[in-house]
C-alpha cells in the first residue's frame, strides 16, 4: 500500500499546469505533509499539527475541509452547481480554489482580511505585492503552488484563524 501511495504522489508531482491537476494532486503539491522515507520505523504519515491544537470542533472541521479541497470554493461547487469555477468575488476570471482565495483574489473584503492577517505574507515576494486602497489591503499578482504550500506550514495557529475567516467568507 506504501509503494502506491508513493506512485501516486510521484505521478502528482509530475503535473505542471495547476488548472489542470486533480483533487489527489493539489493535496499532495499544496497541503500534505512529508511522507517519511521506507526506512522509517511507524507509520510513514504525520498527523497534522491543527488536530493537536485546541481550536474547537467547527474550526478544526473547517480547517481539515479546506486542507481536504472539501470546501465552498466555486472549483469545488462547479461539479454541482453547473458553473465554470471563476471568482464570483472579483471578476478577475480566475478559477476559484484554494491559492486564487488565499493570494489571487482582488475582492475589497478578501484584500481587507489579507491586510487584518498582513503577518502571515511577509515571507511572499513583495514584488508581487498590491496595495488595493489608502487602508493597505492587498492582494498578489501571482503566486505558485509552493507559495500555498508554505502557507499552510507557518507555524503560528493565525493561519488557521485566517482558514475560519476565508471558509465564512466564502
Amino acid at each position: 500500500m506504501r509503494k502506491r501511495l508513493r506512485s501516486i504522489w510521484y505521478q502528482a508531482n509530475q503535473l505542471g499546469d495547476e488548472d489542470q491537476m486533480g483533487k489527489t494532486a493539489k493535496y499532495h503539491n499544496w497541503v500534505a505533509l512529508p511522507i517519511r522515507t521506507v526506512t522509517v520505523d511507524g507509520p510513514p504519515f504525520s498527523v497534522p499539527r491543527y488536530l493537536h491544537l485546541d481550536l474547537g470542533r467547527q474550526t478544526q472541521r473547517n480547517v481539515a475541509c479546506f486542507r481536504l479541497h472539501s470546501h465552498a470554493l466555486r472549483v469545488e461547487t462547479r461539479s454541482w452547481e453547473h458553473h465554470d469555477g471563476t471568482c464570483d468575488k472579483c471578476g478577475l476570471q480566475a478559477i476559484q480554489d484554494e491559492r486564487h482565495a488565499l493570494f489571487l483574489c482582488r475582492c475589497t473584503q478578501m484584500c481587507s482580511l489579507r491586510l487584518q492577517y498582513a503577518d502571515l505574507f511577509h515571507d511572499f515576494p513583495m514584488a508581487h505585492k498590491i496595495t488595493v486602497n489608502q487602508t493597505g489591503a492587498f492582494y498578489f499578482s501571482q503566486a505558485c503552488s509552493e507559495d500555498v504550500f508554505n502557507f499552510s506550514r507557518n507555524k503560528l495557529m493565525i493561519p488557521i484563524v485566517l482558514f475560519q475567516s476565508l471558509w465564512m467568507f466564502f
